[in-house]
């Protein structure tokens, strides 16, 4: 019986140390690593960093000397990647991926792009392999931020948006802009200002591009027109000329648009769409009595 017991305790005992020797204490990383992908107009742009925390510290001129190259985060190099063509500040940044270091100072940073994406820290630069070198200048953030955040905000129908580089109260801001904008506009131009086609839809999206980028909205509904003429059943071509036209305050081409867009939404029986375009109708027309 004590030979039992005896060997019941031992078996416990190693159990014990067997437990206590894969149990591990795991230590947080103090710059969890980030990465994130987003849209800008027809590119898609990924960026990967680590994100280092103040912790009490005092960030920009003493933890980050100014006027010293800095890795723009922690461990590896920063990396940004764009599938295409991108305006980056305003330089023209090929598809590809990049590394990205700055040198802060007290009033603007200057913001580098690198070919090489392999660095650990600023261990390895090579001037000679920058891109390109930009100056921001810096802005106070509306919020204080321990960790330290780079993100892809601000974007618009005309493929713009800024990257942020933001810690503590410190951030700057660099535009980015989509080629696509450009390649759109050059489409317009060479199909429609230029060879003066007749084709409706591509009247029509003309006139779409321009209202959702806020552009010449009087042009935009010469274009409506022209499509009308071309394809006078498609309701689409006097409803967005009736918004165009009501942004404009010019109620009375509005109200014309609006009631030829119900004649032929009547037609579909599309009665939601009608009510809604005979409220504005009404208003309008109180407006103009105004």
């Amino acid at each position: 019986m004590k030979k039992i017991i005896l060997l019941s305790i031992i078996l416990l005992q190693s159990l014990i140390v067997s437990a206590q020797e894969k149990v591990q204490i795991r230590v947080t990383t103090s710059s969890p690593a980030a990465s994130f992908e987003q849209e800008v107009g027809s590119a898609k742009i990924k960026v990967a960093y680590s994100r280092p925390l103040v912790r009490g510290r005092k960030v920009f001129g003493e933890l980050v000397p100014f006027d010293k190259l800095w890795r723009t985060g922690a461990s590896d190099c920063t990396v940004i990647n764009t599938s295409e063509d991108i305006y980056f500040g305003n330089n023209l940044l090929k598809a590809g991926s990049y590394s990205i270091f700055s040198i802060p100072s007290n009033n603007e940073w200057t913001i580098i792009v690198n070919t090489d994406t392999a660095l650990h820290g600023e261990t390895g630069y090579d001037e000679k392999k920058d891109v390109m070198r930009i100056k921001v200048p810096i802005e106070k953030s509306p919020n204080f931020y321990e960790t330290f955040t780079i993100e892809l905000n601000d974007i618009n129908s005309k493929g713009e948006a800024f990257l942020k580089i933001i810690w503590e109260n410190t951030m700057v801001k660099i535009p980015l802009k989509s080629k696509e904008d450009d390649n759109i506009l050059a489409l317009i131009d060479q199909h429609i200002t230029k060879g003066k086609t007749q084709d409706a839809t591509l009247l029509f999206q003309a006139a779409n591009y321009y209202y959702s980028t806020n552009r010449d909205f009087k042009q935009a509904i010469m274009w409506l027109l022209e499509a009308e003429k071309v394809d006078p059943q498609n309701f689409y071509y006097p409803n967005l000329r009736q918004k165009m036209a009501s942004e404009l305050q010019d109620y009375n081409n509005a109200i014309a648009a609006a009631k030829r867009a119900i004649t032929l939404l009547d037609k579909e029986k599309m009665k939601g769409t009608i009510d809604i375009l005979n409220k504005r109708i009404a208003d309008w027309e109180k407006l103009i009595k105004n």
